[in-house]
């Protein structure tokens, strides 16, 4: 069975949503206890949503320059990021790509979206291929 037949029909939380600042060290994007859910349809649509548990808390500008892309800044400033649409899997090199028609960040809306992805059991990591340092871990719901 592919990965992608294995994804289908299936949803998961978030176990671990990290990056990594200007100099290599460990950050959290929307916090370390963010909360998530990634979703993928019978008929082949991803929808994402990830949202920091404190969104009240808002980060420092100082805190801010260190994130490497103005996306993770968009997403912290805000506590939340989110995105859906059609995906497919290349067996090959394992890049699931998403095909985004919604998003909450107007940069990622008709992007193709390319993650690295490795299923581990009832694991899934995925990364991000233009930005490998940024993280997600994700547990098979049951």
């Amino acid at each position: 069975m592919s990965i992608e037949e294995k994804l289908l029909g299936t949803s998961w939380e978030l176990v671990c949503y990290q990056s990594e600042d200007k100099d290599g060290n460990v950050l959290y994007p929307l916090g370390e206890d963010a909360k998530g859910v990634i979703i993928f349809t019978v008929n082949s649509q991803l929808s994402v949503h990830i949202t920091a548990a404190d969104r009240e808390n808002k980060v420092t500008e100082e805190k801010l320059e260190r994130y490497n892309t103005e996306a993770e800044k968009q997403m912290a400033r805000i506590g939340y990021h989110g995105y859906s649409g059609p995906f497919n899997l290349d067996e090959e090199k394992n890049i699931l790509t998403t095909h985004v028609k919604i998003s909450v960040l107007s940069d990622y809306i008709g992007s193709d979206q390319n993650r690295s992805a490795k299923l581990d059991g009832d694991y899934l990591h995925l990364s991000n291929v233009q930005h490998p340092e940024r993280k997600l871990v994700w547990k098979k719901m049951k």
